[in-house]
């Protein structure tokens, strides 16, 4: 395993002929050798020798051994590197991504404590073009181009899975946020017993998320759920028996229809079969994890085969206010899980400003409504910042590592502690849920996303009643 050229004895240049990733000297996959206290699995051999797996950039390589002497006489700072989508199908994210990185570029001006020292910091940010595999090149670039000291990524689990891979193979401290955790944890082969040793998760989970459908269901009545699903990590957790989608069979009177014994392949054409099982099944409200191209395509038939369940509740397609208002009247009543608002009662641990004044500051500074991913981004930062507070020297990657785990961190989506809560790996942190519908609002010619069930967390109050789908027009 390559060893960081930075306070452990210059492990890199000794490594210098060599490479933990495809392309390497050592034949296209990753060796099996310690992560520090993982071992990499034959899962995840196969997944680096597919979509995840990009060659450390020999240029990277020869800079961390010293190549560069304008860089060995600059007074040290703290590098942080982020990944985000500025490209592809999740280019969204990248809206609040610039905006979160100028912000926080403005914040910590003055430098961050690190032990008894105060050091400037740079952030380095990588497009991922929406692909895992540009992924797992942007991550690449920032460990031995950039040779970040952290590196921080949201945008789903198509990014934060391969990036988060890139990191713990090449002992790289990693905090990534928005993706539910068990499809971060499974998506990489996690196993509890031998916990990921340089990265770290926080977000919500599936257990969360089926609490809080199946509360905004049972306001409506429903009693029948289709699912549908794509075939990727997000979709996998869906659709996984055990602790997924199907486990609302543990609640009363609640049945579940999935017409594919499979997921489907982003970017289908149709999803006429699906639409025709959950009709025949008196379907009432239909749950998945999409894209939001493939929603809109799914939303288009339902109108055009005049198919109107009591609820269509979607995660990931309808975070955004600009992809909701694509699908024109027919974003109205659209149901999802909300884990960060205006509403929530957090404030900024770099700032002190509310929930609310980071929402109205970024649609100030954007020209466009809030979107609960802005929190999680902020958030990422404030994580970083409260570990390197508790590491006695910068140049001691293991220990900003021990401190991203042992972090107790109060950021503007809430306390943050991993492995402190039950019955999640020691590497993830758990973020409450509550219930959200996208109303249309006639006079501002667009939609407001209301909080309309808040028993997952009776701090945020609610602001709206829930309502049934309007029929199709």
């Amino acid at each position: 395993m390559l060893r960081s050229d930075r306070g452990e004895g210059g492990g890199r240049c000794a490594a210098a002929g060599r490479t933990d990733v495809a392309g390497g000297a050592d034949g296209g996959v990753p060796v099996p050798r310690e992560s520090g206290r993982r071992t990499v699995n034959r899962r995840g051999l196969l997944r680096w020798a597919g979509t995840a797996a990009v060659a450390a950039p020999a240029a990277g390589l020869l800079a961390a051994c010293g190549g560069s002497s304008s860089s060995a006489s600059a007074a040290r700072k703290v590098r942080l590197g982020y990944v985000t989508s500025r490209t592809g199908a999740f280019r969204s994210h990248s809206v609040v991504d610039s905006y979160v990185v100028q912000t926080m570029r403005t914040i910590l001006a003055d430098g961050v404590k690190v032990g008894n020292r105060t050091y400037p910091v740079e952030i380095f940010v990588r497009d991922s073009e929406s692909d895992r595999h540009g992924a797992g090149i942007a991550t690449t670039d920032l460990i031995f181009k950039d040779k970040v000291d952290i590196v921080l990524v949201g945008g789903t689990s198509d990014t934060a899975v391969p990036v988060a891979d890139q990191c713990e193979i090449n002992q790289v401290p990693c905090i990534s946020t928005i993706a539910p955790w068990q499809a971060w944890w499974n998506g990489r082969g996690g196993n509890v017993d031998m916990p990921f040793r340089w990265t770290y998760h926080f977000f919500w989970g599936m257990e969360d998320l089926v609490a809080t459908y199946v509360a905004m269901w049972s306001q409506l009545g429903i009693t029948k759920v289709g699912l549908m699903y794509p075939d990727d990590d997000d979709g996998r957790a869906f659709a996984n028996p055990d602790f997924g989608i199907p486990t609302i069979r543990n609640y009363n009177n609640l049945r579940l229809t999935s017409p594919m014994s499979a997921g489907y392949a982003s970017g289908a054409p149709s999803f006429k079969t699906y639409i025709d099982e959950f009709e025949k099944n008196g379907v009432q409200a239909v749950v998945g994890v999409s894209r939001a191209a493939d929603f809109a395509t799914f939303r288009k038939e339902t109108r055009t085969f005049g198919y109107s369940p009591n609820a269509l509740t979607i995660s990931k397609a309808i975070y955004f206010q600009e992809d909701v208002r694509g699908l024109g009247t027919g974003g109205d009543g659209l149901t999802t899980e909300v884990a960060w608002s205006p509403a929530h009662p957090f404030r900024s641990s770099l700032t002190n400003k509310t929930s609310l004044e980071l929402a109205n500051d970024f649609t100030s500074a954007r020209g466009q409504g809030w979107t609960q991913i802005l929190g999680f981004s902020y958030a990422l930062f404030e994580i970083a910042v409260k570990a390197l507070s508790n590491v006695d020297s910068l140049d001691n990657r293991e220990a900003v590592a021990t401190a991203i785990r042992d972090v107790d961190a109060q950021t503007i989506v809430g306390p943050v502690a991993f492995g402190a809560q039950p019955n999640v790996p020691k590497n993830v942190a758990r973020i409450a849920l509550v219930g959200g519908q996208w109303n249309q609002n006639q006079q501002a010619n667009d939609f407001d996303l209301k909080i309309v069930n808040n028993t997952g967390n009776t701090k945020v109050p609610l602001d709206a009643e829930l309502r049934k789908l309007p029929p199709p027009v």
